[in-house]
Formats: structure tokens, sequence, C-alpha cells
């Protein structure tokens, strides 16, 4: 773990003394090429400058996507599976960081964030993230439902993707059947 922390403080002291601006971390594969490390060591190392709020989101995610035709959205929804018992509309397609991933524009995005955009006729902002918000039922990244996605900045979907977590663990699982 100490090659990812010297990472973490190397890109830190850059930003903190103004050498440096967030959207200007490298991504993984730079970190790793300069650094002579892992692709993991290097991903964790972004991963937790993400978290800190000292690294910009991947700049793939944060561009706009541009227009989305009506044969662009009856191609999406051939790689969506109906509704769950969560609420949850899942994306069964291609995948990336285990988020639904779908060709627009030339280029590969989200699933999520196209869905949103496109149900909701709301531009997602530049450099902000789509929640998979848990307090309304979502249970899966793969999810592409408009009415479980909401609009936030990274720090804020990070600390409710936590939460989540912690919730999650606490929940008693019962697996033996009760003697009544």
């Amino acid at each position: 773990m100490s090659l990812v922390n010297d990472l973490v403080d190397h890109y830190r002291e850059l930003i903190e003394r103004g050498e440096l601006a967030p959207n200007e971390v490298p991504g993984p594969k730079e970190m790793s090429e300069e650094w002579c490390v892992s692709r993991p060591v290097a991903i964790s190392a972004r991963r937790r400058l993400l978290e800190a709020g000292l690294a910009a989101s991947a700049p793939s995610r944060a561009l706009p996507l541009g227009p989305i035709t009506d044969e662009d959205m009856a191609r999406f929804w051939l790689k969506v599976d109906p509704l769950n018992a969560n609420g949850c509309t899942l994306w069964n397609a291609s995948t990336r960081d285990a988020y639904g991933q779908f060709r627009l524009n030339g280029r590969m995005v989200y699933a999520h964030r196209v869905s949103y955009e496109h149900l909701t006729g709301e531009p997602i902002p530049e450099g902000m993230d789509i929640d998979h918000v848990f307090a309304r039922g979502c249970r899966s990244t793969l999810c592409v439902r408009p009415e479980h996605l909401e609009i936030v900045t990274h720090h804020e979907n990070v600390r409710r993707a936590r939460a989540a977590e912690r919730y999650l663990a606490s929940v008693q699982v019962i697996t033996e059947p009760d003697d009544d």
C-alpha cells in the first residue's frame, strides 16, 4: 500500500502547491507508465485522489453526450431488461467499471447518463456525476431508470455510496428457517 500512498502524497503536494490542477491529474495508464507501477496500484491511487476531491473525473465522463436520436434510443432500449423487484431497469449489454456502456456519437459513454439525459431532457452539467439513489430503492450501478438517478457532485456520490455500503453491511441476514 506504500506505493499507493506515495502516489497520492505526490499528487496532493503538487495540487496544494498550485503546480497541478485536479483536472490535470493523469489517468491510471499514464500514472503507471510514469511511475513504473502496476495498473492496479495506479488505479487505487487515482481512486483515492478522486474520493478526496483532489482529481477530476475522467474527461470522457465529463464531456457532453451530444444529440441523442430516436434511433439511438431504439438501440438503447434493446439492451435494457424489464423492471425488476427493486424497481430497477438493468442494462444487459457491454459494461465498464461495473457500469453499462453504450456507443453514442462515435464514443462509448455510460448508459445511465444517456438514460438520464434523454428521458429527463436535462443535460448533465460538466464534471457532475449521476448517482444511483439507494434511498429510492436502487441497488445496482447497471440501473438506467431515470427515477433512480440524480445529478450530484463527485464528492456527494462517493459519500452516498459509502453510506449505502455501511447500511448494507449492518443489515442482518437470517438464513435459518424459523422454528415456528
